[in-house]
């Protein structure tokens, strides 16, 4: 097998969740402690591992999902860059008022969760779990369930591994970056989900086509940064550039020097 792509790149991660639903209500079972039982029906809206752009844009690869009066939007964040709260809030926004008709009865709005799973550090506390809702700022009395945001902050998942902890267990899957991991990780936990867990992200790994994709999704990504970064600092010789030449024409009506002129600017 070529190198090893752990569950923290975003195309392996939705292959894992978004294929295999009985591994994904296992999640969110587990993770935020929701009651789902094996009666209940979790239903993944866009199943597919996404085209890598869409009208010259790289795609998000989060993964809808709806279950009984409940819709989730799941993504996994290797990056910081493009990160934030309100990024969060945008597309939690989206998602809950996806059903809103002309006629439509607000109260009947499903309640939508944001899981972001998180592969830096962000938030300034020592919890790899957050979790938000809209609460009072006095007496902290919930306004609407209808809100829930989690974060989970990879770098502060305790490394021992914990076989009774099965949220702390889900993220050493995801964080899991060897074969040697996946395997110990199945021997600790009695979790059978995250066993099976384990087995997919090595079929992951064993399937050709989709390291192509992942191949794909990594150069576009690195293409798409440099690009940035080459348009920052092309943006920023040019607006060094034109603050010289106003200053330049500015201190030569003042009647400076070249000379005298060189100097103020650095030259």
């Amino acid at each position: 097998m070529d190198k090893f792509i752990p569950a923290t790149h975003d195309v392996v991660f939705k292959a894992l969740f978004a294929r295999n639903t009985d591994i994904l209500k296992a999640f969110l079972r587990d993770v935020l402690d929701l009651p789902l039982s094996e009666g209940d029906k979790v239903l993944v809206l866009n199943p597919e591992i996404v085209p890598l752009v869409v009208d010259g844009k790289l795609c998000r690869l989060d993964i809808h999902v709806e279950t009984d009066k409940r819709k989730f939007n799941i993504e996994m964040q290797a990056r910081r860059q493009g990160f934030s709260p309100e990024r969060i809030l945008f597309y939690w926004s989206k998602m809950y008022a996806s059903d809103v008709r002309e006629s439509a009865v607000y109260e009947t709005l499903d309640r939508t969760i944001s899981v972001n799973v998180l592969n830096f550090s962000f938030l300034e506390c020592e919890e790899y779990h957050t979790s938000f809702s809209i609460r009072d700022d006095r007496e902290y009395k919930q306004l609407t369930d209808k809100l829930s945001i989690h974060l989970f902050e990879l770098p502060k998942v305790p490394k021992e591994l914990e076989a009774d902890n099965d949220r702390q267990m889900w993220m050493r899957l995801i964080m899991a970056d060897t074969e040697e991991v996946l395997a110990m990780i199945k021997d600790t936990t009695t979790n059978p989900e995250i066993k099976k867990g384990a087995d997919k992200i090595l079929d992951v790994n064993a399937d050709i086509a989709l390291r192509e994709q992942i191949w794909a999704r990594d150069k576009a990504l690195y293409d798409y940064w440099n690009d940035m970064n080459v348009a920052r600092r092309e943006g920023i010789d040019q607006g060094r550039e034109s603050l010289s030449n106003e200053l330049t024409e500015k201190w030569r009506k003042q009647g400076k020097s070249e000379e005298e002129i060189a100097q103020l600017l650095g030259e």
